[in-house]
C-alpha cells in the first residue's frame, strides 16, 4: 500500500480560457476556501445546491473566486467573457477535481 503524505503541498492546476492564455488556479487550503465563500457570498455547504439550481452564475462565481487569488486584476464579467461553451467541459472537470466535487 502506498503511503500518502497528507502534509505534502498541493500543486496548483491551470485552465486555458478562450483568450488562449493559461490561468493558474491556487492550491486549495483553508484561506482559499474562506476567500471563495466571501467572494461568492455563500458557504461552501450550499455549493452543490447552487450548482444544480443556478449553474452558470455559480460556476462563473466559483471560477472567478479561484482565478482572483492569482489574477487580482480580473473582474467577474471579464472572467465570464473568457469562458465559452468550448471551455466548459475541461474547466468543469478541473474545478471538480480541485474542489473534490466528484
Amino acid at each position: 500500500m502506498e503511503e500518502v503524505n497528507i502534509l505534502a503541498e498541493e500543486k496548483p492546476k491551470s485552465i486555458t480560457l478562450s483568450d488562449g492564455k493559461e490561468y493558474k488556479l491556487p492550491p486549495i487550503d483553508m484561506t482559499t476556501l474562506a476567500n471563495i465563500e466571501k467572494t461568492m457570498g455563500f458557504g461552501l455547504g450550499r455549493l452543490q445546491n447552487k450548482l444544480e439550481n443556478e449553474t452558470m452564475t455559480t460556476m462563473r462565481s466559483l471560477i472567478y473566486a479561484l482565478l482572483k487569488e492569482e489574477q487580482p486584476s480580473l473582474d467577474i464579467d471579464k472572467v465570464g467573457h473568457l469562458i465559452t461553451l468550448k471551455e466548459m467541459s475541461s474547466i468543469s472537470t478541473t474545478i471538480s477535481e480541485i474542489m473534490a466535487l466528484t
